[in-house]
């Protein structure tokens, strides 16, 4: 098992910082709706019930909206004004979430019931539409003195959200298939992941830096923390406790998905006939997932992502030293990428 999987770190502070500004502006985008429908919405925001009860619970990391936040403050920019942006790419992300979990079969995210799986598929994708057109809605509202920033602002949003989307497809078209190659995988995941993680500090260095040649250099960073978030991922949805992520022990492997690890120990050859057997099953059992989990360990396939995930921090801290930005905002900066080199949920 990686290291780090039995401890969950605390949120640094960058994620914690602008939870309350973040929180209210969503609401106020979701929360003046009645109709049962924004219930739905409520319930997959973590606020509440399934009965449309106000409840919190727990939520996802923020990571996309704060990161656009804290890069347009390092930069000393107004983060009022880059709120409308961050929601944007908060609401962008849980659709492609209630997307995802439709079409992943998932029926458990944060420890509770997916959307599609209490109130149905139809009404689940009717309910992901929606958030996505209340996130175009907020982004319609960024800097609305400024066209030109305005423009620019929405542009990334939107390409990041197609990439998005063709990463899910080509996620997709991978299942089942047993010639996937490491390269294609990281193309597929800096479209899926990397895309929107990569548009929240582009979009924040555009605000904060009103759009100056410091926004195309956290646009590289934000490309290697979409990296960085991807493996992780990866590595705990094969290794990461039901505790922790809220899903069982092996939980891609039970899905039969090519993840790194996966792809990895295919690439040795020597297990490749073997893990293509196993995942042509019609169904992954217990002992399945044991047999797969030996042969990663077999493979070091944990040491070799989590390599990844440490030569990608290591690229994105060098970056952060060459930036003109805070002691502070740096140190900051630092703490976060520690995070997310072992996060374990």
């Amino acid at each position: 098992m990686p290291d780090g999987a039995h401890l969950k770190p605390e949120l640094p502070l960058v994620l914690s910082r602008y939870k309350d500004a973040l929180d209210l502006a969503l609401k106020d985008v979701i929360s003046d709706r009645s109709i049962f429908l924004y219930d739905m919405l409520r319930y997959c925001m973590g606020w509440a019930d399934a009965n449309g009860a106000a409840f919190e619970t727990e939520k996802g990391k923020g990571i996309r909206p704060s990161l656009c936040l804290f890069t347009c403050d390092a930069l000393g920019g107004d983060i009022e004004e880059a709120l409308p942006a961050a929601v944007s790419i908060e609401l962008i992300h849980n659709f492609s979430l209630i997307h995802d979990e439709i079409q992943d079969s998932d029926e458990i995210r944060h420890h509770r019931p997916t959307l599609w799986n209490i109130w149905g598929i139809p009404k689940a994708l009717v309910a992901g539409n929606v958030m996505r057109v209340l996130a175009d809605k907020s982004m319609s509202t960024v800097l609305p003195d400024d066209s030109k920033l305005l423009s620019a602002s929405s542009s990334i949003v939107s390409e990041a959200c197609l990439e998005m989307i063709e990463g899910q497809y080509m996620d997709i078209s991978f299942e089942g298939g047993n010639s996937i190659s490491v390269d294609q995988y990281m193309e597929m995941i800096s479209h899926k992941t990397g895309a929107l993680l990569r548009s929240s500090v582009h979009i924040g260095a555009v605000i904060g830096s009103r759009g100056g040649r410091v926004a195309d250099i956290f646009r590289e960073i934000g490309i290697k923390l979409g990296f960085m978030f991807q493996i992780r991922d990866d590595i705990l949805g094969t290794w990461g406790e039901t505790t922790s992520t809220g899903k069982p022990v092996g939980s891609d492997i039970r899905r039969k998905k090519n993840t790194l690890p996966i792809i990895h120990a295919r690439e040795t050859q020597t297990y490749q006939e073997e893990i293509t057997e196993l995942y042509s099953l019609e169904s992954i059992e217990d002992h399945h997932v044991d047999r797969v989990l030996d042969i990663l360990d077999a493979t070091k396939a944990s040491h070799y992502c989590q390599g990844l995930v440490e030569n990608y921090a290591l690229d994105v801290s060098k970056d952060i030293e060459n930036i003109g930005i805070s002691k502070n905002s740096k140190e900051e900066f630092k703490e976060l990428v520690s995070f997310l080199v072992d996060r374990n949920f």
